[in-house]
Order: structure tokens, then sequence, then C-alpha cells
């Protein structure tokens, strides 16, 4: 059985830059589902955490505030399609390259000479 990433109250708070108090409440208040493990502790899976709560990408440079993950739809778009453009641009040239590739193999191939016939060993 395949089990997903979850978080403990801790580790949730970490990769939101976030009090565990504040995760807590959110579970108790319904805004995410977490469940108690045997242990105990309290589960939350990285899916349900992140549907509330942007991540944390890293420290500001010189800052003790943390930089969330999350950007607008436009500049996800924009980046999403530049990404696009690109992948779209280097197969062109690959298959420039793999055309050719395929024309020098036919040019030698026509000045080879072709194979001879073997004769059927039939009576």
């Amino acid at each position: 059985m395949v089990q997903l990433m979850s978080y403990t109250l801790a580790t949730a708070a970490i990769a939101t830059g976030l009090n565990r108090s504040t995760i807590l409440r959110a579970i108790k208040a319904g805004q995410i589902s977490g469940k108690k493990d045997e242990f105990g502790k309290w589960r939350i899976k990285s899916a349900e955490l992140h549907r509330v709560y942007l991540a944390v990408v890293d420290l500001s440079a010189g800052s003790d505030a943390p930089r969330r993950y999350g950007a607008s739809a436009a500049a996800l778009e924009a980046e999403i399609d530049s990404l696009i453009r690109h992948a779209a641009e280097r197969l062109q040239l690959q298959l420039v390259e793999i055309r050719g590739h395929r024309n020098v193999g036919r040019e030698q191939a026509r000045h080879v000479a072709p194979p001879r016939r073997l004769r059927s060993c039939r009576p």
C-alpha cells in the first residue's frame, strides 16, 4: 500500500510558516481535516494542508519573514506558456537534427552495394 505524505502538527507548521496552534485550530474548526494516529499525534495530508495554506519556499534574503509559495493565476499561466514554448523549440531542434541524421544515412545507403540474394537450398 502506498502511503501518502502526511504532516504532524510540527511539520505542518514548518511547511506553512505558521504556529502549531494555528494548524490545530484549523483542524478543530473544520477548515482542514486531520486524524490522530495510533500514537495520538495529529496527521494532516499534504494536499489537505496546502489546499488551505500556502507552502513556505524559503526565508527571504536578509529577513526572517517566510516567502510563501503562491503566485497569481496569470503569473503561473505565463510561466507555463513559457515552459511549453521552450520545450517546443527544443523538440523542433531535435527533429531537425534527427532528419539530418536520417538524410545522411540515406545518402550513405545509396553508395553501398545492394545485398546479394542467397540461392535457395531447395532441390
